[in-house]
């Protein structure tokens, strides 16, 4: 028989547990038994992973072109050839391994913690600890992490859409089900990768990891992250720079043949000259920069659990946040006492005695604040009361039960609206009262009122207290603690173009007063009650959010409609912690839920914060920002260089002169510059402004036109350089020029890459941004180049002894020149952008 067919007790009879639990010693072995409750999807064979470098189309060209030297009676050349695709695979091996070991890393931060009852006791405990046989409670918003079969539960429904494709969420209840049942009728098994909706539920686990359904279902697919907006333009841009490529590569071997060069040596150089032109490298190193800008966004407290993210969370122009927890610290203190005696000691004592012990212990913020007050004027209680009355929302009251003797005195707190409605209070009294309330709401604060009464029997239910009058004793005022970093960081943001909305629960006057407190408004008009929003049509809602920055009284289902209005004229950010968050966050261009909040929100997320604090939304801003910022840079470098050797080559066809490269170097510049130096520009500290900039438009080119002007510029100088460099030295011999333009081209790539460092900054002011990868890649590429130059494998490479003097005079120009001509450059965008401003 299927487990929903047994009752409880003969699941539990049949999987040999109770409700005691396992036992450390049963679990163990089951542990040992059936595995890890994590799920193993279908991962790329070792030997795919092994001959995935050597797949691409450019290997291959650069195969065929080691087949020809060979055939061509160049086996020098073909051992070079082949030596770099080694290197380039070993480079490629390296990447992919440090980017699939920061996933792994980054993927600890998602593991679940479920609470299981072992030996009797509830425990904590990692859920790919789970077995068959645990006894696991669940509550609101939780993820169901294993098969279940429910035990006990109340008002439980559950939401299995992940699973099942059904919307709505389902009602589950324990009781034993007759005859075969599918998936989806199955209504008293909870299955693993759904959540709690609402309710609560205690269950046992019935099957774990790859036998779960959800399991079964994920085995037969691959774990691949969909490509993110930014690698999708990347792969366009390749795809049409190929095309050039290509027709250039055509010509060039027309133009060859034309020459008188061997049909042969033009194959291979035309071949060479492919690979080199086009960044077949630059999708994996932006794979490695994407995730290793993921890990230094997770050690600032976000984790991103989509790569698109990354994008979004830099162009975003509007953020609507929470209050609590996000601007604040989500702790509560008492600040200001008001009694209508000013009776201080008897309001902190009626204060204390009010506390609810059982909700100190489950971490209610009310009471844990009262009770810090109370500890710290020493108003501590002796003893506990006899019984609790939990918060009534008929009464909007709560109160602990004392018992004195023969008499029992009732400690009341609550809305204070009904504390003065249900106590004996002259008129006089009352709107002294009023008055009261009136100022401390004022200032923001959240206000409780404080009562009490004696009764000669207990009291089991607040609703009793609708006959008898109760003692006021007064107001309590207490307040969340705004993060001292919030009105800075929210200051930040609108510098960056970027609005930011609070949407708080708050009453008016509250929500005012720290909207004020922040900087956010500085008039009531600013702040609206989102209790109006059902009279509204969408058109009026919509001209009253576009000037709005607070919005108060919001509950759950008010915040999707909101933001359906802010997508319409805004990249939106929408922050969110619990279950009714989910439709917002999902349907907001970037979903952004607390780590404290319930799972289901966060598996809502793009971005999770795991402190839960508005401040590191903007760091993630800037995070995301810089790493588009320096896939740009490393795009800029990679192109203009390979475009400078292209022009370089298809000049000195064009003019009638010899090759100034010869295959072997086209590829080594290639290997050497590239490889080098395209990931440290892609580790770019961000430029000083980067926040200060308005976000770019969504279906903005990867490239600007401003940059893609840099980048022909710098080409055109380069291939100057190249083949005078060549003309000049052309009567020292074919071999000797070909030399000195190879040490052209690499020194003018090195002088690119600090050209790539910024946008806009001057050379000597970006100098003093530390980047000590990007140090590190020139001391490796011009290592290499002294090892070619001043070894024997410059005889490899077709190198020659020349005069140093010529050496350092090409060298010195080659540095020099393209620094100079971009600077112009940069001077020129500068003094454009501050007449811009001044207009």
């Amino acid at each position: 028989m299927h487990f929903y067919e047994l009752s409880p007790e003969q699941v539990l009879r049949q999987i040999k547990s109770r409700l005691e639990g396992l036992t450390g010693r049963e679990a163990n072995e089951r542990l040992r038994t059936y595995g890890r409750n994590s799920v193993k999807v279908n991962s790329v064979p070792l030997w795919k992973k092994i001959i995935e470098p050597f797949m691409d189309i450019f290997v291959l060209v650069l195969v065929v072109a080691a087949i020809i030297s060979v055939w061509h009676g160049d086996t020098l050349d073909a051992i070079i050839i082949l030596t770099i695709i080694a290197v380039s695979a070993i480079i490629f091996y390296v990447q992919r391994f440090s980017t699939d070991r920061v996933l792994r890393n980054l993927s600890k931060h998602t593991i679940q913690k479920v609470t299981v009852t072992r030996s009797g006791d509830a425990i904590t405990i990692d859920s790919s600890l789970l077995v068959p046989g645990d006894i696991v409670s669940l509550t609101e918003g939780d993820r169901i992490p294993a098969d279940m079969r429910i035990l006990m539960s109340a008002n439980l429904r559950v939401d299995e859409s992940q699973l099942t494709g059904e919307s709505l969420p389902i009602s589950k209840q324990p009781e034993a089900l007759e005859g075969a049942k599918e998936l989806y009728e199955q209504d008293n098994m909870l299955f693993q990768g759904s959540f709690i909706v609402s309710g609560s539920t205690t269950g046992v686990v019935v099957t774990t990891g790859n036998n779960t359904e959800f399991g079964n279902l994920a085995s037969l697919s691959t774990n691949k992250e969909p490509e993110s907006p930014i690698q999708k333009k990347i792969n366009t841009l390749i795809t049409k720079i190929i095309v050039v490529v290509a027709a250039a590569s055509v010509v060039a071997f027309g133009l060859a043949l034309l020459r008188g060069m061997d049909l042969l040596e033009s194959i291979r150089f035309v071949m060479a000259l492919t690979v080199s032109a086009v960044p077949e490298s630059l999708p994996i190193a932006i794979s490695v920069v994407l995730v290793l800008g993921m890990r230094r966004m997770a050690k600032k407290k976000a984790l991103v659990r989509q790569m698109r993210a990354i994008e979004t969370i830099g162009v975003i122009t509007t953020i609507a946040t929470d209050k609590t927890g996000t601007l604040t610290k989500n702790k509560l203190t008492v600040q200001e006492i008001w009694s209508p005696r000013k009776d201080t000691d008897r309001v902190l004592d009626i204060l204390a005695h009010s506390v609810n012990h059982t909700k100190t212990k489950s971490f209610d913020p009310l009471d844990i604040a009262f009770s810090e007050h109370a500890r710290r004027t020493k108003h501590i209680t002796k003893g506990s009361p006899v019984s609790e009355l939990p918060f009534e929302q008929t009464t909007a009251m709560s109160a602990t039960l004392w018992h004195y003797g023969t008499t029992y005195r009732l400690y009341i707190k609550g809305s204070p609206e009904q504390i003065i409605k249900h106590s004996k209070l002259e008129e006089t009294a009352a709107k002294e009262a009023q008055e009261a309330l009136g100022e401390l709401t004022a200032k923001g604060y959240r206000v409780i009122g404080l009562a009490s009464c004696e009764t000669t029997s207990p009291i089991t239910d607040l609703s009793a207290l609708s006959s008898q009058k109760l003692d006021f004793v007064g107001f309590v005022a207490v307040a969340d603690i705004l993060r001292p970093e919030a009105k800075r960081a929210i200051i930040t943001a609108q510098h960056a173009g970027v609005t930011v909305r609070m949407i708080t629960g708050d009453h008016f006057e509250t929500a005012y007063q720290i909207g004020k407190q922040l900087g956010m408004v500085t008039d009531r008009s600013e702040v609206f009650d989102c209790r109006a929003m059902p009279q509204l049509s969408d058109a009026k809602l919509e001209a009253i959010v576009e000037k709005t920055k607070v919005f108060s009284r919001v509950i759950p289902e008010q915040k999707y409609r909101l933001l359906t209005i802010l997508k319409k004229h805004n990249i939106t950010a929408m922050t969110g912690d619990g279950v009714n968050d989910v439709p917002a966050l999902t349907n907001a261009h970037i979903g952004i839920a607390m780590g404290s909040g319930s799972h289901i929100a966060k598996d809502a997320g793009d971005i999770i914060l795991l402190d839960d604090n508005f401040k590191t939304i903007i760091d993630a801003m800037k995070e995301g920002r810089t790493i588009i910022a320096n896939i740009r840079r490393m795009l800029f470098y990679l192109l203009s260089t390979n475009a400078g050797e292209l022009l370089t080559i298809l000049g000195a066809l064009i003019l009638g002169i010899k090759a100034p490269l010869a295959p072997v170097q086209i590829l080594w510049i290639n290997l050497v510059t590239d490889t080098s130096m395209v990931i440290p520009l892609g580790l770019e500290p961000p430029e000083k402004h980067i926040i200060k900039q308005p976000p770019q438009k969504m279906d903005a080119p990867i490239l600007s036109k401003t940059m893609i002007f840099r980048m022909i510029l710098v080409a055109l100088t380069m291939t100057a350089l190249a083949l005078i460099v060549y003309v000049t030295f052309k009567p020292f011999g074919h071999a000797y020029a070909q030399t000195l333009v190879f040490l052209t081209l690499v020194v003018s790539q090195w002088a690119n890459a600090f050209n790539a460092r910024s946008d806009n900054d001057p050379l000597f002011a970006r100098l003093r941004v530390m980047n000590r990868s990007f140090y590190v890649g020139i001391c490796i590429s011009i290592t290499a180049q002294l090892i070619a130059l001043l070894s024997p494998l410059g005889e490899a490479l077709h190198l020659v002894s020349v005069n140093p003097e010529h050496m350092l005079v090409v060298s010195v120009l080659g540095f020099i020149i393209p620094l100079i001509v971009c600077e112009f450059h940069k001077f020129y965008c500068r003094q454009k952008i501050s007449s811009s401003k001044l207009a």
